[in-house]
């Protein structure tokens, strides 16, 4: 058994064991008096109360639709208020349950335990018409029912117009106010219906749209957790909203995600340590290794509160029985060697990469990953070397092989194999950018295909990727912000580039400015940089978490047992606050 109890923070994170990794997040906090539901929206619960992150289109991209939308609660029920600024104000339906967003609309949707089942939609366009529904499963699913005359007992609701309806003429806007008993939200279904709030600690997935049409047969959706997806029905993407027991306007932060990568494979792995890692602060492992080693190790994990993202190596198979069956499927340098030969695979012998172009490469990562997602208590997939082998290495790694690579090296410059050099539609020059540009497009096709693979399975998808898409795109053909991810773990490993720690935040900011919000971004911590620098970590980490509340994960659970065993001594690196549930 490994003791990790004491790692923890001067950074004082207070962590929670079911944090996920692809969300966005809201604090749910305490009203500090009564509300009126009358539209105004003049309380000063209104004007303490934090704003939820900006609005986006499903598929995570910047919107031009805003809204102001916060929450709050008491004893009896959840309030959410909206200020929705428009240029044209338009309704026309008057009956309750009528298919309300065919009308510019205001929704919310909830899933009160998080279980991506039986949840909870309501619907009010700018007359204050209501169609609210009770969905025992999302529409994919085909035992799905949703109903219709399912109705929200004690609901009250308001609209107030900043203009004319059907008039465009001084038009500006719409606010709504809500007040949604809890014996509707905590007590559907078979629940006893109590009529009270969760506990504090508790966290719910809630999501908000807002539709528009801005012209007939244009109609825009505009939510607050993109799914990726043409549709909002995939609650395992909605935010996490936790509730506080402490009044609107309480500095508080949201619990981050601290995660871990494991090696499911290692056989002196056992229940303790994820005991131990749940204690040290740890939230959420990502387990690498045999699919029957995930599985077993998932499971160890959700006993613990843990969350278990599976690991999944993409375009770099080594000793793959399937990929070696496949000698086209394999990636091909400028000097014309194959990956499939280990005596030509550039660096090490591991580095067996496959053609991103390959339609049957593709599909074959697809249906790992969609096996992967399937695995009990798996809660998402991460992919590793998604990308190309490095055309240019990490400076600090020169010396190790014996290179210079400020200018390009045909023997590590890939994929110039037949099928790649035919959809380029003619033979490529290694130094025209049309070339390199096509390179990055097949890598993030390869990506894209399989993180779709993985939310169509019902899961979060996240890559590990190279620092900024800047770099990865000059590095290794990984322009990652063309990907659609769910969360991103940039390996900030700044001994590899010969730097610092403060090179951790300066690429940190870069490539949040570069994906400008599209996904959390959950920065990769080396632990052998800071071997003899344990204080530095600490330090390290606060500066992490003031930059990017979302968290940051470690690599990886041996490194992290030998700074603990050999460099700690006893001193806390992370703080762990147990969550409210681990008390009923």
């Amino acid at each position: 058994m490994h003791t990790f109890a004491r790692l923890a923070a001067a950074a004082t994170l207070t962590l929670t064991a079911a944090a996920a990794l692809a969300a966005p997040t809201y604090l749910l906090q305490r009203t500090d008096g009564p509300i009126s539901v009358d539209g105004v929206l003049d309380e000063s619960t209104w004007a303490k109360a934090a704003p939820t992150s900006p609005l986006r289109d499903l598929s995570g991209d910047p919107s031009d639709y805003a809204a102001d939308i916060r929450m709050a609660y008491d004893d009896t029920c959840l309030y959410v208020a909206a200020r929705l600024p428009a240029k044209r104000l338009r309704a026309t339906l008057t009956q309750r349950d009528a298919v309300i967003y065919r009308d510019d609309d205001f929704e919310v949707f909830i899933d009160p335990f998080a279980r991506g089942r039986d949840y909870l939609e309501l619907e009010i366009n700018q007359l204050g018409t209501v169609w609210d529904l009770f969905l025992t499963a999302p529409y994919r699913d085909p035992e799905c029912l949703a109903l219709h005359d399912w109705d929200i007992k004690g609901l009250k609701t308001a609209v107030t117009l900043q203009g004319t309806l059907n008039d465009d003429t001084d038009d500006q806007g719409w606010c709504v106010e809500i007040a949604w008993p809890w014996a509707s939200i905590t007590g559907h279904s078979n629940h006893p219906r109590t009529g009270t709030p969760p506990p504090p600690g508790t966290e719910m997935r809630m999501n908000f749209s807002r539709v528009d049409h801005p012209s007939p047969g244009d109609e825009r959706n505009t939510v607050w957790a993109p799914t990726r997806q043409a549709t909002i029905h995939a609650p395992e993407h909605w935010g996490r909203v936790r509730l506080s027991a402490n009044p609107v306007g309480t500095p508080e932060a949201f619990p981050p995600t601290v995660g871990l990568w494991v090696h499911a494979d290692n056989p002196d792995l056992s229940p303790a340590d994820f005991r131990a890692w749940k204690a040290a602060g740890i939230t959420t492992l990502i387990l690498g290794g045999t699919d029957a080693n995930i599985a077993k190790v998932a499971q160890w994990a959700h006993a613990e509160g843990l969350r278990a993202v599976a690991w999944l190596w993409a375009l770099n198979r080594p000793d793959d029985p399937v990929a070696l069956a496949h000698p086209d499927w394999h990636a091909v340098s400028l000097e014309g060697k194959s990956t499939f030969r280990p005596e030509d695979r550039p660096f090490v012998a591991y580095y067996q990469f496959l053609c991103p172009t390959h339609p049957e490469v593709r599909a074959y990562l697809a249906d790992k990953a969609r096996a992967l997602a399937a695995l009990p208590c798996v809660d998402a997939v991460q992919l590793d070397y998604i990308r190309l082998p490095d055309v240019v290495l990490p400076k600090a790694l020169w010396p190790t092989y014996g290179l210079d690579m400020s200018t390009l090296l045909p023997p590590y410059d890939f994929c110039y194999c037949p099928r790649c050099k035919a959809a380029f539609g003619k033979e490529p020059d290694p130094n025209d950018p049309a070339w390199a540009d096509f390179r990055l497009t097949q890598v993030a096709a390869v990506a894209n295909t399989v993180a779709d693979a993985v939310r169509a399975a019902g899961k979060p998808c996240g890559a590990a990727v190279f620092p900024t898409p800047r770099l990865a795109a000059k590095m290794v053909y990984q322009d990652w912000a063309r990907f659609r991810l769910d969360f991103a773990l940039p390996m900030d490993y700044a001994s590899f580039y010969s730097e610092g720690d403060p090179w951790v935040l300066d690429r940190l900011r870069e490539a949040q400015s570069a994906i400008d919000g599209a996904f959390p971004i959950l920065p990769g911590l080396h632990i052998p940089d800071f071997y003899d620098r344990p204080d530095a970590l600490r330090a390290l980490i606060q500066a992490i978490l003031k930059e990017n509340p979302a968290g940051f994960c470690l690599f990886s659970d041996s490194e992290l047992r030998r700074l603990h065993e050999q460099h700690l001594q006893g001193r806390p690196l992370l703080q762990h606050a147990p969550d409210a549930r681990e008390h009923e």
